[in-house]
This record gives structure tokens, sequence and C-alpha cells, in this order.
């Protein structure tokens, strides 16, 4: 029993705010369930605070990578796509005037059917 007393009059030292011990240890187990439940939660805390920070980090470490590698390949595809759509687009251009020139081909031909 002392050295759960001891345990949580170390926590609660060690803690940013540390409260009255005395104060809990007035209440008997009761005093003791909660001096250990606030040692819990702080540590909670504290761990979380710092998965927190990590994850943050890494956040923004995955968006520089994204900066750096991501965003460059996807302007050289959309060129590259641009590229292809002007392509077709001339390609389609030329396909319609032959069949221009086809066509005044056969209508000018004697004995032409004017298809």
């Amino acid at each position: 029993m002392t050295w759960l007393l001891s345990w949580v009059k170390a926590a609660t030292e060690t803690a940013a705010d540390p409260f009255d011990l005395g104060m809990l240890i007035q209440y008997g187990v009761l005093g003791i369930a909660a001096g250990a439940l606030s040692v819990f939660a702080r540590i909670a805390y504290r761990r979380e605070t710092e998965r927190a920070d990590r994850l943050e980090a890494e956040v923004v470490r995955l968006n520089s990578l994204i900066i750096e590698r991501a965003i460059p390949a996807l302007t050289s595809a959309a060129q590259a796509a641009e590229d292809a759509t002007s392509l077709l687009r001339d390609m389609q251009r030329e396909r319609e005037i032959n069949m221009i020139r086809d066509s005044a081909r056969r209508q000018s031909r004697p004995g032409g059917d004017g298809l």
C-alpha cells in the first residue's frame, strides 16, 4: 500500500501542476483511486499529445513529398494529355480534308456519280 502512495506521490510531483496528495489520502481508498486515475489521465494525455505531434510531423513530411514528386509528374502528365489532344485534333482535321478532297475528285471525274 505504501508503494502505491509513493508511486502516486512521485507521479504527481513530476506533473506540470501537482495537486495536494494529502487531500486525496484523507479519503482513503477513494482518494487513492482518484489519484491513480488522475495520474493515468495525465500520462494518457501526454502520450496522445506526443502521438498527435508525431503524426502531424508525418503529414507535413508527406505533403512536402507530394509537392516535390507528385505535382511535377501530374504537370507533365497534363502536358502529355494536351499534346495528345492536339495531335488527335490535327489528325481529325486532316482526315476531314482528305474526305472533302476525295469527294471533290469523284464529282469532277467524267462519269462520276456524285457520291
